[in-house]
């Protein structure tokens, strides 16, 4: 993994953070690379030019990247066709893919960082609930515990699936560090700031475009207290939904111990997370 804990000094209070290494300042960048490549580090960075600024982003699911998607489609100069077959992703990795040359030339570079916790009560609620583009990680989840995603509650992905090696798991389930680069990132930000944050990136009205107003489909749906909702199969939450238009609430969801069990499995992000706030506050 992405080790930044090493080099404290490298988190400012300017929510800079710089995530290279030795190898990396003593110009072996190709051997540090081949090393991340190997271990499936940090390949989701786009860059996009706006208001004639190069900004750089590192993609991780389920951090505000719909909203991000979108201002890449749709401020791609390729011209993105929803009606084409291919993904919303694809189209972004294939025209704004970022090259290691392109972090020393982009004027932001933006790294979004959400509590690992509730990162993971959004995936469930999102791709295993209302299940919005959810093939991959049914399918993979399908395949590491043996069971149906319709068979599956809240307890089961997290008792049965999260505790799975980090390599047998789909991407969105994976720590966010394992999404970083050795790199510097300009403009790092909690997912509950992307709005204010963004303003200074790229401008207020492109702010206003993309970061008002989440773009994830659950972000409005009304959240319930649902007795035994953590050990409820999705087809049951799916019915819920169905009938109330509504979804459990983290309490809910969580249960009696699942929340202490998210902290021990994502311990790596936390520390990541709190190391880094402890720095910008000072």
């Amino acid at each position: 993994m992405i080790d930044i804990t090493a080099d404290p000094a490298s988190l400012d209070a300017n929510r800079v953070l710089d995530t290279r290494t030795s190898l990396n300042r003593n110009g072996l960048s190709r051997l540090q690379n081949g090393l991340d490549k190997f271990m499936g580090l940090g390949r989701n960075h786009f860059c996009l030019d706006v208001n004639r600024k190069k900004i750089g982003y590192c993609y991780i699911r389920k951090n505000g990247c719909s909203s991000f998607k979108k201002m890449f489609l749709e401020q791609s100069p390729h011209g993105y066709d929803p009606a084409s077959q291919k993904r919303p992703i694809d189209f972004i990795r294939m025209n704004h893919l970022m090259e290691d040359s392109d972090f020393a030339t982009c004027d932001h570079v933006v790294l979004v960082y959400r509590d690992p916790v509730k990162r993971m009560l959004s995936l469930f609620r999102n791709k295993f609930i209302l299940c919005s583009g959810a093939d991959d990680l049914f399918a993979n989840y399908e395949r590491v515990t043996g069971t149906a995603p319709l068979d599956a509650s809240f307890r089961s992905f997290v008792m049965d699936y999260l505790h799975q090696p980090w390599a047998a798991l789909d991407r969105h389930a994976l720590p966010q560090r394992y999404h970083l680069r050795r790199a510097v990132y300009t403009d790092v930000m909690p997912v509950e700031k992307i709005y204010n944050r963004m303003i200074g990136v790229v401008g207020q009205s492109m702010a206003d475009k993309y970061f008002r107003r989440p773009v994830n489909r659950t972000s409005d749906v009304e959240r319930v207290e649902m007795e035994g909702a953590d050990v409820m199969p999705v087809e049951a939450l799916r019915e819920h939904y169905a009938q109330r238009h509504v979804l459990p609430d983290d309490a809910s969801l969580l249960g009696e111990n699942l929340s202490e069990v998210l902290k021990d499995r994502y311990q790596m992000d936390f520390e990541f997370i709190a190391r880094f706030e402890t720095q910008s506050v000072q």
